[in-house]
């Protein structure tokens, strides 16, 4: 069980998220105050099914195989299959698509970070300098920048979002700052626009970018206090962490991350990539060096 849950966990296109419990008492206690969407035992642990809800299905680990296969079928599934396998047909179970939802050249990332001066924006502008197809699209989602939008851009493109407009690719076509070797969608004008997002929202803007074709690399600099809830960093391909080596810096990113587990986020929380941006220009060689060697690995 601990290995499939560190597969499913440690697997970033998988949607799921693994908890194992170690007894029967401590499963019904979690299932006291919490809910999960489905329960993976073996068929020789006794199970009292009142304590469990009924939107919870259950599967059934054997071991035997159910009709000569490694399927799913009549919820009980073959123990001894590979892991990757035993996850894959949990997804078909659920009638979750288990099949490569992005396109392999499409990336989206979300900087983030609680700490300041940690070199978020130059990270966040290099990596856009650094997609060598087009050039990437920077978004600037800051609680305060230091650039002033005076057409509002990103205010209207929220507002397009969360009509769902058929409008909102033309809209971003004609308003769209291209400079030498990125492009700039707009800076937020108040974070109290953002806070409109939810993680659907977010999802879909990023399916729009997606569908649209035109940057293969859309960057997210983001401010925490822009997020109406955490959850839609889920929304992102990466999850980019600046990070600096202090204690009082170190402890900030700890607490970020244990919000996160508290918030039952811990599949965001496993999946942020810290990284310590080093005192380069954006688009320097030293920092295209450095985008390189942190993510060259991860597309």
């Amino acid at each position: 069980m601990i290995s499939l849950m560190n597969h499913i966990n440690s697997d970033r296109d998988n949607p799921l998220f693994a908890l194992a419990f170690s007894s029967e008492g401590e499963l019904y206690g979690y299932l006291e105050t919490k809910t999960l969407d489905v329960l993976l035992m073996d068929e020789n642990i006794p199970l009292d099914e009142s304590k469990v809800p009924v939107a919870c299905r259950m599967i059934f680990m054997t071991r035997d195989r159910v009709d000569g296969s490694e399927e799913i079928s009549h919820n009980r599934i073959f123990k001894y299959s590979r892991v990757r396998n035993i996850s894959s047909e949990i997804l078909r179970y659920m009638n979750i698509d288990d099949t490569d939802r992005r396109r392999k050249l499409f990336r989206s990332y979300a900087v983030i970070s609680p700490i300041g001066r940690c070199g978020k924006t130059n990270l966040a502008v290099s990596l856009c300098m650094n997609d060598e197809v087009r050039g990437g699209l920077y978004v600037g989602m800051e609680e305060y920048s230091a650039f002033h939008d005076h057409e509002d851009v990103l205010a209207n493109v929220i507002y397009l979002v969360k009509q769902r407009s058929p409008d909102l690719t033309g809209y971003m076509e004609q308003n769209i700052v291209e400079l030498e070797e990125y492009s700039v969608l707009g800076y937020l004008g108040s974070y109290i626009d953002a806070l409109e997002l939810d993680t659907e929202d977010m999802v879909w803007l990023i399916d729009e970018f997606r569908r649209w074709g035109r940057y293969t690399t859309v960057v997210f600099d983001m401010g925490q206090a822009v997020l109406k809830d955490l959850a839609i960093l889920g929304a992102f391909d990466e999850i980019m962490v600046p990070e600096l080596k202090d204690e009082l810096s170190q402890d900030k990113l700890g607490m970020f991350e244990r919000v996160l587990e508290r918030r039952e986020l811990g599949k965001i929380a496993r999946r942020l990539h810290r990284l310590n941006v080093p005192l380069a220009v954006p688009g320097s060689a030293e920092m295209l060096r450095f985008i390189e060697s942190e993510i060259g690995s991860r597309r």
